[in-house]
């Protein structure tokens, strides 16, 4: 008998029923800012221009920092979806064909169970390394400190149809548990 046993990062149940995302274009990007991250409102604006896309950024709990961000949505020619605090973050990883944010644990396994490719642009260093370097070895999706890079990122996976994208999702889906939690409670039931 093995004394180890593999089920994955338990996650939210929801996202083992999440349905498959639509395909692009139009392009889904969600940008998730996190509490201290790097200045935001320049990548901000630059993905709000990206064409054939529709962006939606999440901004947590600071209220200070989703008026900021509505502030530059209502200057955009291209409107996007600002959003606080969710408990909806299965539905929204779900529907979206790539993720920008930082490499937080919870944000790259939640990233990984809805089979959401992710360009990190945020690292803290220690703690978050190994997040970047599973998205990377996989060639689930890639880090790009500076707003050049993720823009030259974005422009790379939805090139040739979205061939990359499609690349980062099939190895995303290799990869994802997103029943993780719901057999590690069964496993546990059956002790």
């Amino acid at each position: 008998m093995s004394l180890l046993r593999v089920f994955g990062f338990p996650v939210s149940p929801r996202f083992a029923a999440l349905p498959d995302r639509p395909p692009g274009p139009p392009w889904r990007i969600l940008q998730m800012i996190n509490a201290g991250q790097t200045p935001f409102s320049d990548l901000t604006r630059l993905l709000a221009k990206i064409p054939n896309t529709e962006l939606t950024v999440t901004v947590g709990r600071d209220e200070k920092l989703q008026r900021a961000v509505e502030l530059i949505r209502d200057a955009s020619t291209q409107k996007f979806t600002v959003i606080g605090w969710t408990t909806e973050l299965p539905q929204l990883l779900g529907s979206h064909h790539v993720l920008v944010s930082k490499a937080g644990g919870a944000t790259v396994q939640e990233g990984i169970a809805a089979r959401c490719p992710m360009i990190i642009n945020q690292i803290v260093p220690g703690q978050e390394e190994g997040n970047a370097e599973l998205i990377t070895q996989t060639n689930s999706g890639a880090v790009a400190f500076t707003n050049d890079k993720v823009m030259a990122t974005l422009t790379r996976v939805f090139a040739d149809g979205g061939s990359l994208l499609r690349e980062w999702s099939t190895n995303i889906s290799k990869i994802s548990r997103p029943a993780a939690s719901l057999e590690i409670a069964k496993f546990l039931l059956e002790l």
